[in-house]
């Protein structure tokens, strides 16, 4: 069975792909003693994802993914760089159906029949700091580095694993807690309290991310598959498949632009 995407469904799933949050959410479980010190955390945890040479080698990212909600399915081309700029394209039965971009400076939608509204200031900062994530093309030691700050949370039990928290708060302030598995040293969580479609609908909700399914592209390690959760319902909002990662295609800069 086939779904219709609407463009406010498609407008809804695209905010929901990016990774700005508003504030940090409170531990659900005691911490734990053992805590890391939080350079050693970082260093461990770039040791395991590949190291600081092979994450710094990858000056873009091309990923084809597979996106699925609740009420329908549909494909998608995501491209980002080490520039802070990032574009999504979405197809529906092969068709493209929705784009929208951060370029640098500035956010753009781009609907099948023809360009859309300027995206608002929390559905840009969705798409900018989709590009500041250090599960994608950055890594967490370089997030300092691009004017974000890293704080430890300790350790937080979920699951009966007492994971280490790092807090980052991006440089316009919206926080996401990352957590770092105490095996495998990888980012296999993170939460925040945001909206989930900023321009649809503006109320915040506690969001899980869960990732799985590591694969090395380029000695990097990609969850390839992620569950996003909200936390106060139980409802699984969304579900990506990393389908093929490509690191360092060439991308113009024209990609990145909404072109007249």
């Amino acid at each position: 069975m086939t779904h219709r995407v609407s463009r406010g469904g498609v407008v809804a799933l695209l905010l929901g792909l990016g990774v700005a949050a508003c504030t940090a959410t409170r531990p659900d479980h005691a911490t734990s003693p053992g805590a890391m010190p939080l350079e050693d955390l970082i260093r461990r945890h770039i040791e395991a994802r590949g190291g600081e040479a092979a994450i710094e080698a990858i000056q873009s990212l091309e990923m084809d993914l597979r996106i699925v909600e609740p009420t329908f399915a549909v494909t998608g081309l995501y491209r980002v760089d080490r520039q802070g700029r990032m574009r999504i394209d979405i197809f529906s039965e092969g068709r493209r159906v929705f784009s929208e971009s951060y370029d640098g400076s500035h956010g753009w939608q781009l609907p099948e029949d023809g360009p859309g509204p300027v995206p608002s200031e929390k559905g840009t900062a969705a798409l900018r700091n989709s590009a500041q994530s250090p599960t994608k093309v950055l890594g967490l030691h370089e997030m300092e580095a691009h004017g974000h700050q890293l704080a430890s949370a300790g350790r937080e039990k979920i699951d009966g694993i007492y994971y280490h928290v790092v807090v980052l708060t991006l440089d316009d302030g919206q926080v996401e807690r990352y957590y770092i598995d105490p095996r495998s040293f990888l980012i296999t969580r993170s939460r925040a309290v945001r909206p989930l479609h900023p321009d649809i609908d503006a109320t915040p909700t506690t969001i899980e991310t869960v990732y799985s399914d590591f694969r090395k592209v380029s000695g990097v390690s990609f969850g390839y598959l992620s569950v996003d959760t909200d936390l106060t319902t139980g409802q699984v909002l969304q579900t990506t498949t990393l389908i093929e990662v490509r690191p360092n295609r060439p991308c113009e800069d024209a990609c990145f632009r909404l072109l007249p």
